[in-house]
């Protein structure tokens, strides 16, 4: 029998050797670096054949030798675990399957002339707890075992256990599973990975390493041998060292289709059949994790009586749901408390401080102003993504943005509330003052006397320009901070964060219920404070549709107050409340004086606001032309303040006014781009309803079918969210669209669901707008007799309201049907008073259109000469009066040519 410590230090030698070859690449690196040109070359393949001959003559000694003393069996490194279930990962699977499949054969005793063709082939596989790397992985492993002829090697790392395996102890066993005998064996690790990439080099081998906890852990464990890959799965990207030459592979959560599959595998597919609403559900709750799916999907697979319904109520409860996510040896909290307690204790803190907030997005802001110190930020945020417990949201802001899944949420939420009381208030009264002074920043570029109270601006904190943005987004967690102030004891920090949110009552929705609790005066007896916050809550009555509780809160000071800012800013308020009430008069009135009293302050938001509503108080009044240089100098205000959100309301505003002064090409731009800011600031309902006002000029310009995509368009946006109000216009709008391409019945449908709308909504003003169009209908359908009524009502309601246009519009509309029914007194007093209003503004498409329906009027009465005389007067005078030859009113659009 051959003797065997000569066998052993063979095989030994042929280890130092083959380790020679294995490093020639980095050799000839050394080479290379000392000698040039020629010499390098040679003295690099002297060295070659030198190393290769020995190798070839140590290799096969050494192989006889083994063969002789009966080597290690195959069996010894088929080492995979059972092939595991894999669901809804197809894509995944076939791409990483394709990676392993692609391995060159291995490079033996030859040494390879480009160093890096020397090295295996590393992917990892990463994702959170939980996303099923492992899985992944092992079915992958299991589907390109025959391309590994010489075996699979796994080691399970317990990179999330307490203590995960050394490098050492797993290179022991793998060198073990390659033949080599316990004395052979070195004792370092280092001495030990040396022989394992000896041993490998000519190899076909697949190195499965489970679980790995970082790149120093799997780097002894790697071989080089060209014919062998290494799969590792862990919850970081790992670089392995840089060996990697290929992207990681990221597990991400299944879609919705597949996450139903995992649980059909696990419970059932008739069970998930036969109540597919349940299941959809659990999906939902589970946040289509497939480890949660797999607990739920076991414990109702071992259950003939647990139903989906039953387990849809038990994890219903946020609370009690990681608490139901547990099956034999598998629970998410324990898997996901590996990962969380390896954090540093001020970041376990912040975490759960963070997922105590309302749900939302998070950015760097909040990372580091819940951090002790911000400077920490970036550390911080790379860790918790790396491990998986905080996904990287991207989206098209600059700031890097962030998201919990909502598994990961509750339990870091549920860790968040075992911590002791002092840690806790210490981090919330940090977080409550980050809000205030951010908000107090933001709102003193529309409130400056707030400057002196603001911090000085930081690093990373949020932009003057998106201001009403960003407190949008953020005021449910203003809110919390405002609420969470007032329990620790910070009543002055809350209610100053409340004066400073009140600034922003037209960026966000807020009900009158809970502006009565946020804005509540207290203990507060700082003048400016109070008036703020009982404008707060006015405002918040006013947008819920309580005109009269604003005034009632208004009212009575301002009418004894002096001129000052905070009168000024009150009034504006007062205004809007009477254009609410339907009071157009005392609505322009007191706009215009609040307009006059800002101008002489340093106020150039509430300037720019008040412009902007006195200018639609002017364009319902009859004066378009002074509403659309109120306008301008709004937007010009505006464009200066840099705020993205009041350009756009602006360009919206400009706009209508312009179609009214039928400059349909001047406005359509204007929209165009309102429709796209609104859309970038994730405004729905302002896009919706710039949506609807850019859909009105494409009517202008006579493009009706593609007014009609536009109103669809806006539809679509403000149905679901609920904007009834938005959706009867657009309802209302397309009336006319509808009749002016002959489609009656259409128009008709449009007409009952604009006016159930407003009916439902109490809204009499639209009302009386869909009641003249109703009127127009009639006239159009030649039913003069029947549109009387309608029309009347609408005369009636817009001349209560001082709204001077629209009721000349009835009026002009209530002419012509007199004057088709031969009741020519009655017209001609009804087209005079429309032709008066329009003669009052800069109405002139208007004026000329009446003209034509008078002149019709009083030559149908006999009043030829007169009319001769009015005639030849228009056109000399009137441009689009000539434009419009043989206009007829009862058979033309309103406001289309």
């Amino acid at each position: 029998m051959t003797n065997q410590p000569q066998i052993r230090r063979r095989r030994l030698l042929l280890a130092s050797t083959a380790g020679v070859v294995a490093v020639g690449g980095m050799s000839g690196d050394l080479i290379f670096g000392f000698l040039k040109d020629r010499w390098a070359l040679g003295t690099f393949a002297g060295a070659a054949v030198l190393v290769g001959g020995l190798s070839a003559f140590m290799y096969r000694h050494s192989a006889d030798d083994l063969v002789a003393s009966g080597g290690p069996g195959l069996e010894l490194r088929r080492q995979l675990p059972h092939e595991p279930v894999l669901v809804g990962r197809d894509v995944l699977r076939d791409s990483l399957v394709e990676r392993l499949r692609d391995v060159p054969p291995p490079t033996g005793d030859v040494l390879p002339g480009d160093p890096s063709a020397g090295q295996a082939a590393v992917t990892v596989v990463h994702g959170a707890a939980g996303t099923g790397k492992t899985a992944l992985a092992l079915h992958a492993a299991h589907r390109v075992k025959e391309h590994y002829p010489d075996g699979q090697l796994y080691v399970d790392l317990r990179g999330d256990a307490d203590a995960p395996r050394e490098a050492g102890g797993v290179l022991a066993e793998f060198l073990r599973s390659l033949g080599a005998a316990m004395p052979d064996i070195p004792r370092g690790t280092q001495d030990r990975a040396a022989l394992f990439r000896s041993l490998t080099n000519g190899l076909r081998l697949l190195v499965v390493l489970d679980n790995a906890h970082s790149t120093e852990q799997i780097q002894p464990l790697l071989p080089v041998g060209a014919g062998c890959s290494v799969l590792v799965t862990s919850r970081r990207e790992l670089s392995a060292g840089g060996v990697t030459r290929r992207r990681g592979v990221k597990v991400q959560l299944p879609e919705e289709d597949q996450a139903l599959e995992v649980l059909s595998a696990y419970a059932g597919p008739e069970r998930v059949a036969a109540d597919p609403a349940a299941a959809l559900e659990i999906v939902q709750f589970c946040g289509r994790l497939p480890l949660a799916l797999r607990i739920v999907g076991g414990k109702i697979g071992v259950r003939e009586d647990l139903t989906l319904r039953q387990m849809r109520a038990r994890l219903e409860d946020e609370r009690a749901r990681l608490h139901e996510l547990v099956y034999e040896n598998l629970s998410l909290q324990a898997c996901l408390s590996l990962t969380y307690r390896d954090l540093p204790e001020t970041v376990r803190t912040a975490v759960g401080l963070l997922a105590s907030l309302p749900v939302g997005g998070l950015t760097d802001w909040h990372v580091g102003r819940s951090l002790p110190h911000p400077g920490m930020t970036g550390g911080v945020t790379d860790e918790l993504v790396a491990v998986g417990l905080m996904e990287a949201g991207g989206g098209d802001s600059a700031e890097s943005g962030y998201r919990f899944h909502d598994l990961v949420r509750v339990f870091a939420s549920e860790q968040y509330d075992t911590l002791p009381p002092e840690e806790r208030r210490t981090a919330e009264e940090r977080l409550v003052r980050a809000y205030r002074d951010a908000v107090v920043r933001l709102a003193a570029a529309r409130a400056p006397e707030l400057a002196a109270e603001a911090p000085r601006e930081g690093a990373g904190e949020p932009d003057r320009e998106s201001a009403g943005p960003w407190v949008a987004r953020e005021s449910e967690r203003v809110q919390w901070a405002i609420a969470r102030a007032r329990r620790l004891d910070m009543e002055a920090t809350g209610t100053e964060t409340a004066e400073a949110l009140s600034y922003f009552l037209d960026d966000l929705t807020l009900s009158s219920a809970s502006a009565q609790w946020l804005f509540r005066e207290g203990t507060e007896h700082r003048p400016r404070v109070v008036r703020s916050l009982r404008r707060g809550r006015a405002l918040a009555a006013l947008a819920e549709g309580a005109p009269d509780t604003a005034l009632e809160l208004l009212v009575a000071e301002d009418a004894t107050a002096p001129d000052d800012v905070q009168a000024a800013r009150d009034r504006m308020v007062v205004a809007r409340a009477y254009a609410a009430k339907n009071d157009y008069p005392a609505a322009l009135e007191h706009m215009s004086r609040a307009v006059d009293a800002l101008r002489t302050r340093d106020d150039p938001w509430h300037v720019l606001n008040s412009l902007e509503k006195l200018g639609e108080f002017q364009r319902w009044r009859g004066s378009p032309e002074k509403a659309e240089e109120s306008q301008r100098e709004a937007l010009r205000l505006a464009l200066e303040s840099g705020d993205t959100r009041a350009r756009a309301r602006l360009r919206r505003t400009l706009a209508e006014t312009l179609g009214y002064l039928r400059r349909p090409e001047e406005a359509a731009p204007l929209l165009e781009q309102a429709v796209h800011d609104f859309k970038v600031l994730n405004d729905r309902v302002w896009e919706g309803a710039s949506l609807y006002a850019l859909g009105k000029i494409y009517r202008l310009l006579g493009r009706r079918e593609q007014a009609l995509e536009t109103y669809d368009k806006a539809e679509d946006i403000l149905g679901p969210l609920g904007e009834r109000l938005w959706t009867g216009r657009v309802q209302n709008a397309r009336i006319r669209v509808y009749a002016g391409l002959g489609r009656f019945d259409d128009a008709w449908a449009s007409v009952r669901a604009a006016l159930d709308l407003f009916e439902q909504l109490g809204n009499e003003m639209w009302c009386a707008h869909t009641e003249r169009d109703v009127g127009w209908l009639q006239l159009r359908q030649d039913r003069p007799d029947q549109a009387l009524a309608p029309l009347t009502r609408a005369i009636e309601v817009t001349g209560r309201a001082g709204d001077a246009y629209a009721e000349a519009m009835a009026l002009h509309l209530r002419g012509v049907a007199y004057r088709e029914l031969g009741r020519f007194r009655e017209a001609r007093d009804d087209l005079e008073a429309a032709l008066a209003v329009y003669r009052g503004g800069a109405y002139e498409w208007n004026e000329a259109a009446v003209l034509h329906d008078l002149i019709r009027a009083l030559r149908a009465d006999g009043a030829a000469e007169e009319a001769a005389a009015l005639e030849a007067a228009a056109v000399a005078d009137h441009p689009a009066f000539v434009r419009m030859a043989g206009r007829d009113g009862a058979r033309a659009v309103p406001d289309e040519e």
